[in-house]
């Protein structure tokens, strides 16, 4: 006789065809489905209506009111959408998790700011975590606001942005060239270096082209690695400042 093994995605499966019509995979479960990274596919969270059946004792199942409107499907799977998933992430995950995984919303246009405050608006919920938590992150990112492309990125916007240098600009086009964080009036290029995206070859090469193309352009390129920003930030912030006020040759 063939045994039956469950592996996560087909765990999911099985606790929202449980649920009942309307349940889904929703809060970390969601996340992981969405891609959002950092979140496990062995979670499993549902999120589904006063079904009287208990559940699987693996399964962490939110009881809601009402079905949730908008549902993806991923896997097979029916998925809470992502302005909702945000929502959720914010019950059952650290702040800066529910951070990093709104910036890479944002970064795959599977949500707009806009949109998120109107699902605020109009579905938020009083003294509800998730809700505060996700509130509290929107309202911090103006209508001009530039995703990172990576976590380390985010560390670097994080240390400039909470230090007293002077305002600088994001994923600043130049030219064919983008650069991670231009301080304009100073001519002052700081880029970062992760092995997950510099760690080859071509990237080693790529990224000299680009200091060269930025100093044809007359501007300073500062590079930080992972170690850099991790280990020594005050350093860091000391060696910008120290380059931001050196004259141009």
């Amino acid at each position: 006789m063939a045994t039956l093994i469950f592996f996560p995605w087909s765990k999911k499966l099985a606790v929202v065809l449980w649920g009942e019509p309307g349940a889904a995979a929703s809060h970390s479960s969601a996340a992981a489905l969405l891609g959002f990274k950092g979140f496990r596919a062995d979670e499993i969270h549902v999120s589904g209506l006063r079904n009287p059946q208990r559940p699987p004792a693996w399964a962490k199942v939110h009881r809601i009111a009402a079905p949730v409107r908008g549902l993806v499907v991923v896997r097979s799977i029916p998925v809470t959408p992502p302005w909702r998933t945000l929502v959720d992430l914010g019950c059952v995950a650290p702040e800066r998790d529910v951070e990093r995984a709104l910036d890479d919303a944002l970064r795959r246009r599977l949500v707009s700011l806009p949109q998120l405050r109107w699902a605020l608006g109009s579905q938020g919920r009083q003294h509800h975590r998730g809700t505060s938590v996700l509130r509290r992150l929107v309202e911090a990112r103006g209508p001009d606001h530039v995703p990172p492309e990576s976590d380390l990125e985010a560390i670097l916007y994080r240390l400039v942005e909470a230090s007293d240098l002077p305002p600088a600009r994001r994923q600043a086009a130049l030219g064919e060239r983008r650069a991670d964080l231009l301080f304009e009036a100073e001519g002052l290029v700081v880029e970062v270096d992760g092995w997950e995206t510099h760690g080859t070859r071509e990237a080693f090469e790529d990224d000299r082209a680009r200091d060269r193309a930025m100093l044809r352009r007359g501007l300073r390129v500062l590079r930080f690695t992972w170690n850099d920003l991790a280990n020594r930030p005050a350093e860091v912030i000391e060696e910008i400042r120290g380059t931001l006020h050196q004259s141009v040759v």
